[in-house]
């Protein structure tokens, strides 16, 4: 059979229209797929507004006080004293990226107290207080946070603060000052002779007043136990070495001086804890060093300790690619006693973003 070649003609418009058909929706298909794409890896993710005094943010701020605390090698521990800016971004392709700006103070708990930072008393300003500031990023996955990174720095209230509220309380000198050496060897000394336990040795010194006519020195040092008897220390003291790292056991100090024989002292002796080396403190010691009194400092900075990031591999996937770590909102610290009328809101009412609640509650007192 012949089949009519207007039949075929027609066919054949029909095959190559469709053929069109076909090709613009493969197209229209692509184009939509690529721009989905685009949108996902260039758009601009938003971020989630968190108050300074959120659970939340509390949650984050005592894992980053607590990081903090751990990998600080030498001086005291930190407590929080309010949380002073939050960022929360998300991060690619899972869980949020936390940026907190901390305000801390210095407790009279030194590193190798084993006591918990809860249970440790934060200096009062007569005390010549230490403030930290630390700039902290972490990572929330799965409801679990984690430090990425700590960028810390410390110091010391002013004189004048000190002199306004005390005027007859003395400021901290220097670590390396010969009249502090001279008061913790005395002390030392004193120690060792008086009591019938393990002979120990200086590890650190940690704080040191003067307060001058007459001249009277109020020291605070760090010391680690070892294998000697206080008495067999008096004929073989350069034979006493500090006990394997498996048995290690640690001590702090205080004391003030006020003359050769006018010497008060007294040391907690802290019982082994598992695991815990203070490493860095006692390499410094077996290397024959005296840390800290060859340098001209008034207290151990935070800035030593805290610069830098932790490793993360999976940090490279984080929204900060394409959101960027954007400064907080610019805030004042508050004065201390300072009570928001409830009458005005927190944050503008209305259409258009809101705006986080920062900085937080003051826990002990504004320096």
């Amino acid at each position: 059979n012949i089949v009519p070649s207007s039949v075929i003609l027609k066919g054949s418009r029909f095959s190559h229209c469709a053929m069109k058909v076909l090709v613009a929706l493969l197209l229209l298909v692509q184009l939509l797929s690529c721009k989905a794409l685009l949108h996902g890896l260039f758009h601009p993710l938003h971020t989630r507004v968190l108050d300074c005094d959120d659970p939340e943010s509390e949650e984050a701020a005592a894992i980053a006080v607590s990081y903090i605390n751990a990998h600080h090698p030498h001086g005291y521990k930190y407590a929080l004293n309010s949380i002073e800016k939050i960022n929360v971004l998300p991060r690619r392709p899972f869980g949020e990226i936390f940026v907190l700006e901390l305000d801390l103070l210095e407790t009279v708990c030194h590193v190798v107290n084993p006591l918990p930072i809860e249970n440790c008393t934060v200096r009062p300003p007569t005390d010549h207080v230490v403030e930290g500031d630390c700039d902290v990023k972490l990572v929330k996955l799965e409801g679990n946070f984690s430090v990425l990174s700590t960028k810390c720095h410390s110091t010391l209230d002013s004189a004048e603060d000190i002199t306004q509220i005390c005027s007859d309380c003395p400021i901290l000198a220097l670590l390396n000052d010969s009249q502090v050496i001279n008061a913790v060897d005395l002390a030392l000394t004193e120690y060792n002779r008086g009591q019938d336990g393990a002979y120990v040795k200086l590890l650190e010194i940690g704080r040191a007043q003067i307060q001058h006519f007459p001249d009277i020195v109020s020291v605070e040092f760090a010391v680690v136990v070892t294998n000697c008897s206080a008495k067999d220390a008096q004929d073989h003291v350069d034979d006493c070495q500090l006990l394997p790292t498996d048995l290690a056991q640690f001590g702090f100090c205080n004391a003030v001086v006020f003359t050769k024989t006018n010497i008060t002292v007294s040391c907690t002796i802290y019982e082994h804890q598992p695991g815990v080396t203070h490493h860095h403190l006692t390499h410094d010691h077996l290397g024959g060093q005296r840390p800290t009194v060859v340098q001209g400092f008034k207290h151990h900075d935070l800035r030593h300790s805290h610069h830098g990031s932790v490793h993360d591999t999976s940090e490279s996937s984080s929204a900060e690619t394409s959101v960027g770590l954007k400064p907080a909102i610019p805030v004042v610290k508050r004065a201390v006693g300072t009570v928001q009328d409830p009458t005005v809101p927190s944050h503008p009412v209305g259409p258009g973003p809101r705006h986080p609640v920062c900085p937080g509650k003051i826990r002990h007192f504004q320096v």
